[in-house]
């Protein structure tokens, strides 16, 4: 079982398929090595970015979060607002965010 006691999941809706492209090949140059450490130390234990691929005609992704517990949540906003939001804030784009508490989980065998 993880350690996970808070989650986020949050979808961004863009405009045209070319900018959810360009959001994507972003990555690489906000969430460098350095940078994911910091998020380690902070609380983050997981960031998932995803193709939703169930709504034809829909440029969207989703981006998983999981956290330690509220204070590293609070502590990655942080880093966010550093890291992420200055390199993205030009997208137009539709963001929703959902934040939950974890009440039930289980975990497959191979998932490490």
């Amino acid at each position: 079982m993880t350690i996970s006691k808070l989650i986020n999941y949050t979808t961004r809706e863009f405009i045209s398929e070319n900018e959810l492209e360009l959001y994507v090949s972003k990555q690489e140059e906000i969430f460098t090595p350095d940078v994911i450490k910091e998020f380690s130390k902070a609380g983050m234990l997981r960031r998932v970015l995803t193709r939703i691929w169930n709504k034809e005609g829909v440029a969207r992704v989703g981006i998983l979060f999981e956290y330690r517990n509220e204070k590293a949540f609070v502590e990655c906003q942080t880093l966010l607002d550093k890291y992420h939001a200055p390199k993205v804030k030009t997208f137009a784009n539709k963001i929703v965010g959902s934040r939950g508490i974890v009440l039930h989980e289980f975990t497959s065998d191979e998932f490490k």
